[in-house]
């Protein structure tokens, strides 16, 4: 687990950005500032007769040509999903030696205990029954703890998940505006369909973290995917090296440009001592190439 009390200090620091779409009429999206009684500004509506003159928006009024009104729904807090990968290679290591599944889990608590303290509810989805956690929003140690418990089995569990399918059950289900937050590496990312990312964005914030994987260059290296040693006198080929580096930079840039279109915040992490501010720019909207 992180380090909780070196977190609060950052917790200050985040503020959510958090956008409705507007009418068609107007153009962009308006942040949700405009505060009532309890409610909060949803998105802009043609004036109808008998709404309070107070809620006009004189300047979205002017700027379409037609009288416009904030339209509010009851404030709700912000809610955020959180996942991990069980993919093959995230039971790699990272480049400072870390276990990549450890990352994870290191990120997914920082973050959710950030967001927490920011005031958001999350769910962490894991288990057998992750389709009942969708739903399922809370915050606070023993929600904090219980999640992540339960993600750890997971995580360091035999059983990998279909990462594609379970994207696709959050964005079948009814959770307008829940973002969404999803730690894996770039073979998970190369393997995401771009439209699912697309839909991923749409509406809601979607945050990735990259765990990124070791270099090809010691000795005793172990292969993930077919589970056994490579030789050292594969593992110790400078040539061999160069190429799956050269390689690695490739896919890399295919990830990059396709997180960028589809409107994603991301970031890579490299060393788990970047986490805490890492994830605190990534919840902030930011990008960290």
């Amino acid at each position: 687990r992180p380090d909780y009390e070196s977190l609060n200090g950052l917790s200050s620091r985040i503020r959510f950005k958090q956008y409705s779409r507007s009418a068609s009429v107007a153009d962009g999206a308006f942040p949700s500032v405009f505060r009532g009684q309890s409610m909060e500004f949803e998105d802009l509506r043609p004036y109808i007769p008998g709404d309070n003159l107070r809620d006009m928006d004189w300047k979205a009024s002017s700027r379409s040509g037609i009288p416009m009104v904030r339209n509010y729904v009851a404030d709700k807090r912000k809610q955020i999903i959180f996942m991990a990968d069980t993919g093959k290679t995230m039971r790699g290591i990272m480049p400072d030696g870390t276990d990549k599944r450890e990352c994870g889990i290191l990120t997914i608590a920082s973050a959710a205990y950030l967001a927490g303290r920011s005031g958001a509810d999350y769910s962490i989805l894991c288990g057998k029954d992750w389709r009942s956690r969708i739903k399922r929003f809370g915050n606070g140690p023993a929600f904090l703890e219980e999640g992540l418990s339960a993600l750890q089995d997971e995580v360091f569990g035999k059983e990998v998940y279909d990462l594609e399918k379970r994207l696709d059950g959050i964005l079948d289900a009814p959770l307008k505006g829940v973002s969404i937050c999803l730690v894996t590496d770039m073979k998970g990312l190369l393997e995401i369909p771009e439209r699912i990312l697309r839909t991923a964005a749409t509406e809601r914030e979607f945050y990735v973290f990259e765990v990124s994987d070791g270099s090809f260059d010691r000795r005793n290296y172990y292969d993930v995917l077919t589970d056994r040693m490579i030789p050292e006198f594969i593992s110790r080929s400078k040539g061999l090296s160069a190429e799956i580096w050269k390689k690695q930079m490739e896919y890399q840039a295919q990830v990059r440009s396709k997180l960028r279109r589809c409107g994603v915040f991301y970031a890579y992490l490299d060393d788990k001592k970047e986490i805490p501010e890492t994830v605190t720019g990534v919840l902030n909207g930011e990008i960290a190439d």
